[in-house]
């Protein structure tokens, strides 16, 4: 390795710790940009990379929401584009579920572990209960945070994109509404927020699997016997071709295997 891509790689070492540190104890502020919550409304935190495009499709979507009033949060990964969803933040008229909208962005890219950070904030200023995720590539229903809600529960996570896993990560089978199953992902799930109440949730996070964070959550909730389970609500994906999920198909199976030896042993 030559002398400058060491150093590149100590600095962008250096700057993963500073920004690990940081945001798993709450230091960073998002910054409201619509409406005032005034208690009550349930979390939804969306990641946000490289799909500026989708934002007012969420912002629609989910203040057409029925039956309940929102609090959305969104982390973004990519400076260079929160001019633009601050504009478009800024410009949107809710008139059904939204109470308020804030975003954070961070310098540093830390995938969808940003999610996890807003939960531990909201965690730290007494939010109790059910926390909603979504991914920036899906199109939802009216009743998706009914529909989640209503499977969600203590020590629960509750999504559609369930699977029940035999042995291997790539070796699953989908699963049925309702079923007890190995693995959830976060876009479309609703997680008691009680999985970011100990940082250990961030701190045994191996830096080598960080931006897998749907198996690390998966792993660490079985880990401590929490319920995951299927929920059935009608979620579409788009934009396929840019989800990361292409490159990191062969990482996700290792950090599988590495979970479950480590229950094994446990």
């Amino acid at each position: 390795m030559s002398a400058s891509s060491f150093a590149r790689r100590a600095v962008s070492a250096a700057r993963w710790r500073w920004a690990m540190a940081r945001y798993r104890a709450g230091r960073f502020q998002p910054k409201r940009l619509l409406g005032e919550a005034q208690g009550g409304e349930i979390a939804i935190i969306v990641c946000l990379w490289n799909r500026r495009e989708r934002i007012d499709a969420i912002l629609t979507q989910l203040d057409a929401q029925q039956d309940t009033r929102i609090r959305l949060l969104f982390w973004n990964n990519r400076p260079a584009d929160a001019a633009y969803y601050r504009e478009h933040i800024a410009a949107y008229r809710p008139h059904g579920a939204i109470a308020e909208v804030s975003l954070f962005t961070s310098r540093v890219n830390v995938g969808g572990l940003g999610r996890f950070f807003v939960a531990r904030k909201l965690h730290q200023e007494g939010y109790r209960g059910a926390f909603l995720m979504l991914d920036d590539d899906q199109d939802v229903s009216d009743h998706l945070v009914t529909d989640l809600l209503a499977a969600s529960g203590p020590h629960t996570i509750a999504g559609f994109w369930a699977w029940t896993m035999d042995g291997d990560y790539w070796a699953r089978r989908p699963a049925e509404p309702g079923d007890r199953v190995s693995y959830v992902g976060t876009g479309g799930c609703a997680c008691d927020i009680d999985i970011v109440a100990d940082t250990s949730f961030f701190t045994d996070l191996p830096r080598y699997f960080a931006f897998l964070e749907d198996v690390w959550m998966c792993g660490y909730a079985r880990k401590r016997g929490w319920r995951l389970r299927k929920v059935d609500t009608p979620i579409e994906f788009v934009l396929d071709e840019t989800n990361q999920h292409h490159s990191l198909a062969e990482l996700k199976a290792e950090f599988y295997r590495y979970l479950q030896l480590d229950d094994s042993a446990a």
